[in-house]
Order: C-alpha cells, then structure tokens, then sequence
C-alpha cells in the first residue's frame, strides 16, 4: 500500500462525504464541490471563453510528508464568493466540518489505512477576498512492507 493509494483512495472518500453539497462558484452558479489530488490541474488560456474550467469551490488531497509507514496529509479547502459581506468563509469552515465529521465516524479509510492523529483545521485569516482557505492535517498509518532478509535471519 503506498501513499499514492491512500490519496486516491481519500479523494474518493471526500467526493461521496461532500456530494451534493453545492456552493458559490467562479460562474456565479451553485455547483458541486471538486476534489483534486496534489494541484489544482493547469488553467486553459481564457476562461472567459471556457467559464467551466475554474475550479472553485474544491479540495486539494495533498501529501505533505512521510516516515516510518506514516503520513501527512493536508485537505486544503478553497472556495469563492464574491459577496461584499465577506461571509464566504462560512462555506470553506462547512466543508471542513463536513470532512471532520466524516472522519470522525469512520477514522479507517478503506479499511488499510488508520488515522494517526486527531485531525486539526486551520483557516487562513489573510483577506484572499473572493477566495477564503481552511485546510485539515492529519497522519494516517501506511501498511508497510515486509523485509525480505528477516527470513533468512531467523
């Protein structure tokens, strides 16, 4: 099991915990959250002419570090709202609660990998406005292989 697996296998997991919660988008529509692994993918040259590819509101499954059959993950949480209230982190704060909740129920995620650490949220209180940033930190443990010269030893 490595931690490529655990990532796609978090994506999924926060895809179905998050579907149909839709939110302000770039579009000024409601839409589905995205889930991306690593980066956001690469814009095209205009939106203006392609308004579908932006990518807010969305998680990003990054793998931050890893040692000893355990690794960091961080679940940045972006979202857009142009509203001149300033609220727009009330929907980045929901989909962290969304997530910590998910994973509070069921810390196994398909049942390989167990998380390590209490999961913690953190939200970015620098003025992005209309963009709004939380992210979640958490460890979770990777099965590791086996030494193969152990045998030999015993």
């Amino acid at each position: 099991m490595t931690s490529l697996q655990l990532q796609e296998t978090l994506k999924k997991r926060i895809e179905q915990a998050l579907s149909g919660m839709l939110l302000s988008s770039q579009e000024g529509e409601s839409k589905e959250i995205q889930v991306f692994k690593q980066h956001l993918p690469r814009k095209t040259k205009s939106t203006s002419r392609n308004p579908g590819n932006t990518f807010y509101p969305c998680v990003i499954v990054y793998l931050d570090e890893g040692e000893n059959g355990k690794v960091k993950v961080l679940l940045i949480v972006a979202t857009h709202d142009e509203e001149t209230d300033n609220q727009g982190y009330q929907d980045a704060m929901n989909i962290v609660e969304k997530i910590m909740q998910d994973l509070g129920r069921n810390p196994q995620v398909d049942g390989r990998y167990e998380i390590q650490e209490e999961p913690k949220w953190f939200y970015n209180e620098q003025d992005n406005y209309p963009y709004y940033f939380a992210w979640i930190e958490t460890s979770f443990e990777i099965p590791r292989s086996l030494r193969e010269d152990v045998e030999a030893m015993i």
